[in-house]
């Protein structure tokens, strides 16, 4: 590279940004759980836990309590 072009390049990097970049938009996003829908809760058993707050597992909404590996009895540490 010669200076010239360092120079150009520096001087070019000083200007201001434009006010409207071309192809992008401004697009406003909302915050998950901003949407008016109830909270997710535990659907383990039969009737549901219905507990609150939960996780997604791949099993579905599972509280503290009825995690993956803690429903099945082999996984559970001993005291």
């Amino acid at each position: 590279m010669t200076a010239a072009s360092l120079a150009a390049m520096r001087r070019r990097l000083d200007e201001p940004p434009p006010e409207n970049v071309p192809g992008q938009l401004a697009v406003e996003v909302e915050a998950p759980g901003a949407k008016d829908e109830p909270p997710k809760v535990c659907e383990h058993g039969k009737p549901r836990c219905g507990a609150v707050p939960v996780r997604f597992y791949p099993c579905g909404h599972r509280c503290e309590e009825h995690q993956p590996a803690r429903t099945r009895p082999y996984f559970r540490p001993t005291p």
